[in-house]
């Protein structure tokens, strides 16, 4: 049977073979001239030294003969590994993903995550893969839509995870209430801060139980236990309300829309032929801009012109 060596190759062969012969005949020849001394303790010093520099020379004569061949080698191998990791490069990206997730307690199965814009409860999740399934959002229920979706865990190192609150867990929740018609603010603020202390009442001690203990977990204050309203205004200059309650995450739409019917209620706003109860001179500015809509644009320029 014949084998195929490339001459560069048996050269090399060649050339290490004789080096190693040559490095042994000359330690033996040492060893020889090294015995011959009287003194034990010189002669395995003596010994000891030539060993060493046999090795040293033996490792830079190997070293210099196949420098070549390791650095043809070490390039074949680095084109390798480049490509290994190209063609691999997801697959080590959802195992890095894991590894965050694991590392940094990021979720479990049963949380409500909100990741790459998908809203959803955890069901499982993997090496390289998250399945959840799909939530709508907030203001539409915390009723699942009935999807599955899997997401890779190389997501979990583009984007930031937003992990909510449990269904049965106390959170804030808020929700903004604007206004068509002209209504004091003051008189909307105590309607909406009525309307929530009816809704919330039957929790509100054990709500603020839970509110005291997640803040000494966390280590940190949060939104509640009372309702908070702050007024602002809208771009089209119409008046908002920004409301913050403290209630089961589960209920938290439920609430909402009470809230928001009692208020609307309270205010006559949906009723036939309701009016905005307004002050005297909101009253006023309000009929005159009803008179100048009403008024035919000739009519208007006439009156401009008269006056």
């Amino acid at each position: 049977m014949s084998f195929f060596i490339p001459p560069r190759i048996a050269d090399n062969l060649t050339v290490t073979l004789v080096l190693i012969a040559a490095l042994f005949a000359c330690r033996m020849i040492g060893d020889a001239l090294i015995g011959r001394r009287s003194d034990p303790v010189l002669v395995r010093r003596h010994r000891f030294k030539l060993r060493a520099i046999c090795n040293v020379v033996l490792a830079i004569g190997i070293l210099a003969i196949w420098l070549s061949e390791i650095q043809d080698m070490m390039l074949s191998l680095t084109a390798v590994l480049v490509a290994v990791v190209v063609a691999t490069k997801e697959l080590i990206m959802c195992a890095a993903g894991s590894m965050l997730r694991f590392g940094g307690h990021l979720f479990k199965v049963g949380d409500r995550i909100e990741i790459g814009g998908i809203h959803g409860e955890v069901i499982d999740h993997g090496l390289f893969s998250t399945t959840i399934t799909e939530l709508p959002s907030r203001n539409l229920g915390a009723s699942g839509t009935g999807r599955t979706v899997m997401l890779p865990n190389s997501i979990l190192l583009t984007g930031a995870v937003k992990v909510e609150a449990q269904p049965r867990h106390y959170a804030p929740h808020r929700f903004t209430l604007t206004l068509e018609q002209a209504y004091l603010p003051g008189r909307v603020i105590a309607a909406i801060e009525a309307a929530a202390q009816d809704a919330l009442s039957p929790d509100r001690e054990l709500a603020s139980r839970f509110h005291q203990f997640a803040a000494r977990k966390a280590g940190f204050d949060t939104a509640g236990p009372e309702t908070e309203v702050s007024v602002a205004t809208s771009e089209l200059g119409k008046l908002q309300f920004h409301v913050m309650i403290y209630c089961l995450a589960k209920d938290a739409r439920a609430l909402e829309q009470a809230i928001t019917l009692s208020v609307l209620d309270e205010l006559g706003i949906g009723a036939q032929g309701a009016q905005p109860r307004t002050g005297g001179a909101e009253a006023a500015l309000s009929e005159l801009a009803r008179q100048l809509r009403e008024t035919p644009p000739k009519e208007r320029r006439d009156s401009a012109k008269a006056a």
